[in-house]
């Protein structure tokens, strides 16, 4: 039983064969974009709890995914750019342009990790895989918010 639990975690974690794909984090993230379109509608803070309880769910995927991998933050796992890339869309009115803007945005903040952000990965485990595509969430938010007037 415990064999299937990781084996159904691990799949959600990677988005089923999402994650294999080349460039996994990139593709994680575009395949989130769906439903960016789809809580774009709702009010700010019904946005931040469907967040909270995706992030919730989601930590316990990736914990239970992660032993399966050798890495610490194994590339393969991208529920967490979906998370990532949620926050980076969180009270921003949607249009094409800001879902453009914010997509590349938010993969440039993940990639390169700028202003002490790839610190938050030496937390561990799976809040440390989360964490940093959430800070990274952030400041595409902030910097989509200034861009976008």
């Amino acid at each position: 039983m415990a064999q299937i639990i990781m084996k159904l975690c691990t799949y959600i974690a990677t988005l089923g064969p999402v994650g294999y794909l080349p460039a996994p984090g990139t593709m994680g993230s575009l395949a989130t974009l769906p439903l960016v379109y789809a809580i774009s509608s709702l009010f700010m803070l019904d946005q931040c709890i469907f967040i909270l309880f995706f992030s919730i769910i989601s930590y316990f995927a990736i914990k239970k995914a992660l032993p399966y991998f050798v890495s610490h933050d194994p590339s393969h796992i991208i529920l967490d750019e979906v998370i990532g890339c949620l926050v980076t869309f969180i009270g921003i009115d949607f249009s094409c342009q800001s879902l453009v803007v914010g997509f590349f945005l938010f993969r440039l903040f993940d990639i390169l990790k700028p202003f002490g952000i790839k610190n938050i990965e030496k937390i561990g485990g799976a809040w440390g895989v989360i964490l940093d595509d959430v800070i990274a969430g952030l400041f595409a938010n902030i910097i989509l918010r200034l861009l976008i007037v």
